[in-house]
């Protein structure tokens, strides 16, 4: 007598079927399996459907916390990877020689730099153009660093577009609510802001995933390491601090949302965002 087979799950990866068949044998549920290409097919007959649906959910319910862990520990998020962020770092390290090179340093700081009196009279553009700019090499060195071990980080789990429009957001939130709590001529520079933004997006992100409070600790620990690593001339800690909430914030607001809305291009668009707010800055400051 032939059996009535249908299919329970499609597209499987390898160690993704076997898990499944593995669940269903050991509740004595027969199955089949479909290969097709590179992906697989598990099937089971109409009569034990409803029974393999009911086990594979509560499996899956069960094991909850686990299986988030285990897909974050798949998540490829190694810092050399991140071609993006070797390219903002080419950027602030072109910048930088640009600016020794043509002896305009000095000159740049005074006109791009955050200062909290010109940003409450209007030139808010500052609270970004700062981001680009840095007091000397050991600063900027620093946040070179910062952007390896933080801001690949959340452009890989975000997208290469979607990434450094959040650095960006959180970086120039901080610059600006910095300019508001001094409200003088108080003068800061250096992408350590958007580097602390991204340390904070990092943390909204494990705390998004319900992890509990010591998996934290290790992203708090490399937070102080930074604030001090990035010292230097017309840096400010409390832009720091800010950037750090502010990408916190953000962060626990952005990250559910982005793994609800997916769309194609999500990533140009952002990029394309991205770049358009800087170039705009660049041309409200001429």
């Amino acid at each position: 007598m032939s059996r009535n087979w249908e299919k329970l799950l499609t597209g499987l990866s390898a160690k993704k079927a076997d898990l499944i068949i593995l669940i269903l044998t050991s509740q004595k549920i027969e199955t089949r399996v479909e290969r097709k290409n590179n992906s697989f097919d598990v099937l089971v007959t109409h009569a034990d459907m409803e029974k393999a649906l009911i086990m594979i959910k509560t499996y899956y319910k069960e094991n909850k916390f686990f299986r988030l862990k285990q897909q974050l520990q798949e998540i490829p998020i190694s810092s050399f990877k991140s071609y993006t962020a070797f390219s903002i770092m080419g950027l602030l390290w072109l910048i930088h020689a640009l600016c020794l090179q043509y002896h305009i340093h000095e000159d740049m700081i005074l006109k791009y730099g955050a200062s909290a009196l010109f940003i409450l009279q209007g030139e808010a553009y500052r609270a970004i153009t700062a981001l680009f700019l840095h007091s000397d090499t050991r600063h900027l060195a620093g946040n070179m660093a910062g952007m390896l071990i933080f801001g690949a980080p959340v452009i890989t789990l975000s997208g290469f577009g979607v990434g450094p429009f959040m650095l960006l957001f959180a970086g120039t939130l901080g610059n600006l609510i910095n300019a508001h709590l001094h409200k003088t001529a108080h003068l800061s520079i250096g992408a350590s802001t958007a580097i602390m933004g991204a340390a904070g997006l990092l943390v909204a992100f494990q705390i998004t995933q319900k992890f509990r409070l010591n998996h934290l600790m290790p992203i708090f620990a490399g937070v102080v390491l930074i604030a001090m690593f990035s010292q230097g001339e017309n840096t400010d800690v409390w832009a720091h601090i800010f950037g750090f909430f502010s990408g916190l914030g953000s962060g626990v607001i952005f990250f559910p949302l982005n793994r609800i809305f997916r769309f194609p291009k999500k990533d140009l668009i952002a990029l394309f965002i991205t770049i358009f707010i800087i170039a705009s800055a660049l041309l409200a400051a001429t």
